[in-house]
């Protein structure tokens, strides 16, 4: 806009330039009054033929000389090229209006994708931190499902521990109920040979005595191992309750995990029994074609004369334009015919 305001005072200035031109050289010329009135005529914008329908034209055409003629075309060119630059001024407007639109048109646009940027900017992060959670979650899983199983192990190895302990225990309460018997045996022999010897009343009272020793050894026995068994009972229950749980959870998984992998591998399997199908329905097609079916391939050259380049030479005989010859393959036998026209046969007689 500055450029063209600056172009357009320098248009104006050139202007004055030519008004101050003609009044010079109105000064110079001397002459009737019928000059200045020419002068201001023109400069007024008056064209020849208002001069030449009022007379004057006539009466002072002797004394104007080339100069004035000169001045009043660059007078007109200058009036054009005014015309001319105003118009181009409004066009140039116009499009600097429209320019203006697109531009404000485009601001909104990139401020609109500024934040639509933001927005996906925003998302990009949020998705980041989410990774960044589920990756730590998964590590933490990893860590916990290392140690269940480290536990499982070692609740495992106090489970055998445990069963080797009972059977230990087991053997010891058979060893000493044998013991017992064995006692009870030689308790009864004893009462035999000290029947004869001892008055029966102090007998009885020492195997009293001795039976009840062997009754509170055993009771004491039996309770000491009741209790025993009755801890390692519940120990086993709660490891029990702990492998199922963890293995139920396990089995979940990998329960799942089978199954995608089953229904892939089914999937594949499908794929694969489907392209056996069709290479095998296409082995059938192909072994079929090659025992029954003859295919025939049939090729056409054609050798065309011009005639006009005949007439140069004098043996010069006419001949049909086009020659036609045909190869015929037959891909069972491997035989190859070729069948060549009457038309092109006579022409060779001829030559």
């Amino acid at each position: 806009t500055r450029y063209f305001g600056e172009l357009l005072a320098d248009v104006y200035r050139k202007n004055c330039d030519i008004h101050t031109c003609i009044n010079d050289h109105v000064s110079k010329i001397r002459g009737h009054v019928l000059v200045v009135y020419f002068i201001v005529c023109l400069l007024e914008g008056i064209y020849f033929t208002s001069l030449s329908e009022s007379g004057y034209w006539d009466v002072g055409q002797s004394l104007f000389d080339s100069k004035v003629v000169f001045v009043f075309q660059t007078r007109l060119t200058a009036d054009k090229s005014m015309r001319l630059l105003l118009s181009t001024f409004s066009s140039l407007r116009e499009e600097l209006l429209h320019m203006s639109e697109d531009l404000r048109r485009l601001e909104g646009e990139k401020e609109s994708l500024e934040r639509d940027l933001s927005f996906k900017a925003d998302q990009a992060r949020q998705y980041d931190c989410l990774l960044e959670a589920v990756r730590e979650n998964n590590r933490q899983l990893q860590t916990s499902l290392k140690e269940t199983s480290a536990a499982q192990r070692s609740l495992e190895s106090q489970l055998m521990t445990s069963r080797n302990t009972d059977s230990t225990r087991d053997f010891k309460v058979k060893e000493l109920e044998g013991r017992l018997r064995a006692l009870e045996k030689e308790n009864e022999m004893l009462r035999q040979k000290l029947a004869g010897q001892a008055s029966s009343s102090t007998l009885q009272v020492k195997t009293e005595e001795l039976s009840r020793q062997y009754d509170d050894q055993l009771n004491a026995m039996r309770q000491e191992k009741d209790q025993e068994i009755q801890r390692l009972r519940s120990q086993i229950t709660k490891i029990q309750t702990e492998i199922t749980t963890t293995r139920s959870s396990s089995d979940n998984s990998l329960q799942l995990k089978i199954s995608e992998l089953l229904a892939m591998l089914e999937q594949r399997q499908t794929v694969i029994t489907r392209q056996e199908e069709e290479i095998k329905k296409l082995m059938q097609e192909r072994n079929d074609s090659s025992k029954n079916v003859t295919k025939t391939i049939i090729t056409k050259r054609y050798r065309n004369q011009y005639p006009i380049l005949g007439l140069l030479s004098d043996d010069y005989q006419v001949t049909s334009p086009v020659k036609e010859a045909k190869t015929i393959v037959i891909e069972r036998t491997g035989e190859i015919i070729k069948q060549v026209n009457a038309a092109e046969k006579t022409g060779r007689d001829r030559v």
